[in-house]
């Protein structure tokens, strides 16, 4: 994991801006995959929700599909096993499925159903961030403070730096959805876990970063537990 750090400072600091008491960022995991039929509109309204400032909406393609005709180039192994990860923490009653939208770690929607999406992120939108974040950029790299928020008890977290394009068009020639032509958005090309934090003291971490990089760091209770906060370098 440290490999993909400057370096990591733990700062006892005086003072450190509290979690956003208005509107929390809520992250949103779209598992999906360009061979299954039900997935283009889920796709849709990852689409849609990735316009709300307060939503970090994420794709990420799945390959056990590729045995229906059609090889997706998107799909990375590492993402189905978060998938599946997640249904055991999760007690789903799923193994693996597409569609299939996580919410803030913390539920999951099967299925491309829009409402119900909605419900869950203005619920989650409107619950207090459990860790205070802040992410700038300092010329070559990304500066990340983190720190406790009083009244949240955290017992442990770990740091996800998640790499995404915004924009990737497809033309489908096989399997289920031949002949589409999707536009997927914030197609996770990468997914880091940077650091490990043991939410009681202030951190600050360098993370290294490219031309033109798209990411969003997030703050994951361990086990794939509930998300305590995110941002997006903007």
């Amino acid at each position: 994991m440290g490999k993909f750090l400057a370096s990591l400072v733990l700062a006892t600091l005086g003072w450190f801006p509290l979690a956003n008491a208005q509107t929390s960022m809520v992250v949103v995991e779209l598992y999906t995959s360009q061979g299954c039929s039900s997935c283009p509109a889920a796709d849709v309204i990852l689409s849609e929700i990735a316009e709300d400032r307060n939503v970090i909406a994420l794709g990420l393609h799945v390959d056990y599909w590729d045995y229906l005709g059609w090889r997706d180039g998107l799909a990375r192994p590492e993402f189905t096993k978060r998938q599946e990860i997640y249904n055991v923490a999760l007690k789903s009653r799923y193994r693996l499925v597409t569609p299939q939208m996580i919410i803030q770690g913390r539920d999951y929607v099967a299925g491309a159903k829009r409402r119900k999406l909605l419900e869950y992120i203005e619920m989650l939108q409107n619950m207090p961030e459990a860790a205070a974040l802040d992410i700038e950029r300092h010329g070559s790299q990304l500066k990340i403070s983190l720190a406790p928020v009083p009244g949240q008890n955290v017992e442990g977290a770990v740091l996800h730096v998640v790499r995404f394009d915004p924009l990737v068009k497809v033309a489908i020639e096989g399997g289920e959805n031949r002949g589409r032509h999707m536009k997927y958005t914030n197609t996770v090309t990468r997914w880091d876990t940077i650091a490990e934090w043991n939410g009681k003291e202030a951190v600050e971490l360098f993370y290294d970063l490219s031309d033109g990089d798209n990411l969003a760091v997030i703050v994951q209770a361990k086990g794939h537990g509930p998300i305590l906060a995110a941002r997006r370098l903007d």
